[in-house]
């Protein structure tokens, strides 16, 4: 190491100005004139090992990786180069709380696959944390100090690491989940640097509220045992929401959505008919024989005259319904008007699936789970109920 008007210069080519934190300097290259972050590992940390891992790093090159760009010995003392980047750590952003979920979703694909390119290289981490994510002018994420940490910051530690497993690439999967679980609540999952604070998480995985975005996503990344944990390309397509699993997921949830919504409307109807002045159902009311009627029968409906009259007048004769044909794929089924089916005529759905009997297999399980037994469609209705 020279010196140069009082500033040093390492191995003769980059010259050392500011300090950027994390150990990182701000340098300039005297060779290729660019800015450049250069770190030195003086002892304890330089050692042989260390420099070795830092001149692995120099062949990888990933949109989501800070690369490396010269690593080598210079007095005795091992150092790497880096690209520099303008911008600031996860850390220092989350000082100002949490991340939107628009934010978080895309940094934690970005970092994901770039773990998994990295692993695919036999490259782990080691020390995934927000100190070591840097967030360039746009927000694109960049992992940082790549294999070159001894030890992993104690808040991300993985439960085996905390039992004295070393790094592997499970370990970067269970700090990755940590990291957005925390940028997107503002809340470190485990504080503090003690034996009880790193051994708590053993025993109590990560609080991840249900309505969080990517809830089950981080889930499954911060399971306590690694082997469920998924690999990093797998957690990128989870983040993504574009894998078999996620649409597999979304469908249920539409499948719940549209469920709910037809028990919604059949409550609003029974609540209708409660607040009119008709009779008290009955185990005849012709209602609860619509609420209780399979899709594809029409109910039997008895005549009724609306016009109160004083006078007795013989009622007409109820004709019978004309002979129905089965459905078939070729003859499709029509039942006539009826109070249910003008309400529900608005509300069009068509199913998308290539196969088009799950929808009707939802609602004829709704029906089955929700119908209101004989006499007491009123009382749920008002949602009246017993007094104890």
């Amino acid at each position: 190491m020279s010196e140069e008007s009082g500033i040093r210069v390492l191995a003769g080519r980059y010259r050392l100005i500011t300090p950027l934190g994390s150990r990182m300097t701000r340098g300039w290259d005297l060779h290729l004139k660019r800015v450049v972050a250069v770190r030195v590992f003086p002892p304890p940390d330089g050692s042989d090992q260390v420099a070795a891992r830092a001149a692995e790093l120099v062949d990888l090159a990933h949109p989501g990786l800070v690369r490396v760009l010269d690593a080598g010995n210079a007095d005795g003392e091992p150092f790497l180069v880096a690209e520099f980047i303008a911008g600031a750590t996860l850390k220092a952003r989350l000082t100002d709380g949490p991340l939107p979920a628009e934010l978080v979703g895309p940094i934690g694909v970005q970092l994901a696959k770039a773990l998994a390119y990295a692993h695919s290289h036999d490259v782990v981490h080691r020390d995934v944390s927000p100190g070591n994510i840097l967030l360039g002018p746009g927000d694109e994420p960049y992992l940082a100090h790549l294999g070159i940490a001894e030890t992993p910051t104690p808040a991300y530690m993985a439960p085996e690491q905390v039992e004295g497993a070393g790094p592997a690439p499970e370990a970067d999967i269970y700090a990755l989940g940590l990291v957005l679980l925390e940028a997107l609540t503002g809340r470190t999952q485990y504080p503090g640097t003690d034996i009880a604070s790193i051994r708590f998480r053993l025993t109590h995985p990560p609080t991840i509220p249900e309505d969080l975005p990517f809830a089950a996503a981080l889930g499954v990344m911060t399971a306590t045992d690694p082997a469920v944990r998924p690999d990093a390309a797998a957690c990128a397509d989870l983040l993504r929401g574009d894998s078999a699993k996620a649409r597999r997921q979304t469908r249920t949830v539409l499948v719940a959505a549209l469920a709910a919504a037809v028990v919604a409307t059949t409550v609003m109807l029974i609540a209708n008919s409660s607040g009119s002045h008709s009779p008290k159902p009955t185990e005849h009311d012709p209602l609860q024989q619509v609420v209780a009627a399979p899709l594809n029968t029409a109910p039997n409906i008895p005549y009724m005259n609306p016009t109160p009259s004083s006078q007795t007048q013989p009622v007409p004769p109820v004709e019978p319904p004309p002979e129905r044909i089965a459905p078939t794929s070729q003859t499709p089924v029509t039942p006539p008007v009826n109070e249910f089916e003008q309400a529900m005529a608005p509300v069009q759905y068509q199913a998308t699936d290539d196969d088009p009997t799950w929808l009707l297999a939802v609602l004829q399980h709704v029906r089955e789970k929700h119908k209101v037994p004989p006499g007491q469609a009123k009382k749920h209705a008002t949602g009246q109920g017993d007094d104890n």
